[in-house]
């Protein structure tokens, strides 16, 4: 098995960079708009980086059709990139996850996904993906507790959002995805720590982090398992 096997027709890879790009137009929205409407204090950004946010939208819209190469799955997987983008977009302005993102994007999200899971006969793996959720805030809720100021209770809540989709996905991908989230957010936080530009103390924003490493998993973290273990 090839790390870069193509599974998905090319009509569906079609729609899922289109779908990648209406998602990416709908986080730079939010991540424009919400802030505002919420009076928080607005931080300008050059063009190039709702530019890159656009090309990063497309690009896994591609990802996420090839890996699931389901029809059915695409709109919930859409949803699921518009929701995070636009909530790692605003957490890096704000170090925030508004609720009024948050919660809206969950139920659209798993709503979505029952149906998807339904229409292609998988839905003995939407326990799996319920399970994958609670554990994964259960674990983030536990981890700020202990911490006292590492994650915030904006992660935890973003956490079950993630773990919906990673373990829908496999228990191999949340394992990735968890792991990834936890080492993206610790070199990011020690590069900070190191110029300078954070406190130990300080706010920093570790939902990009969590994201990021939710979208490796979701994207190849099963097809990444498969390729290691078949060499």
């Amino acid at each position: 098995m090839s790390l870069f096997d193509v599974y998905a027709s090319v009509p569906l890879q079609i729609a899922g960079a289109v779908g990648g790009a209406v998602c990416s137009v709908v986080a730079i929205r939010l991540a424009q708009i919400v802030p505002d409407r919420m009076e928080l204090e607005t931080r300008p950004r050059p063009q190039w980086w709702w530019i890159t946010a656009g090309v990063v939208g497309v690009a896994y819209g591609w990802v996420v059709a090839n890996a699931f190469a389901s029809w059915a799955l695409l709109p919930a997987l859409l949803v699921f990139i518009a929701a995070t983008l636009g909530l790692a977009l605003i957490d890096l302005d704000h170090q925030l996850i508004p609720n009024r993102v948050l919660f809206p994007a969950i139920g659209a999200t798993a709503g979505l996904l029952v149906l998807g899971a339904l229409v292609d006969g998988v839905a003995g793996d939407l326990l799996r993906a319920a399970a994958g959720g609670l554990g994964y805030f259960a674990f983030l809720l536990l981890v700020a507790i202990v911490a006292r100021g590492g994650f915030g209770m904006g992660d935890v809540k973003l956490a079950f959002l993630l773990g919906l989709m990673l373990a829908f996905a496999s228990w191999g991908a949340r394992f990735v995805g968890i792991v990834g989230s936890i080492l993206l957010g610790g070199v990011a936080s020690g590069l900070l720590l190191m110029l300078g530009r954070e406190g130990r103390k300080g706010r920093f924003a570790y939902g990009p982090g969590v994201v990021v490493g939710a979208w490796v998993a979701v994207g190849g973290g099963q097809r990444m398992g498969e390729w290691y273990g078949g060499r």
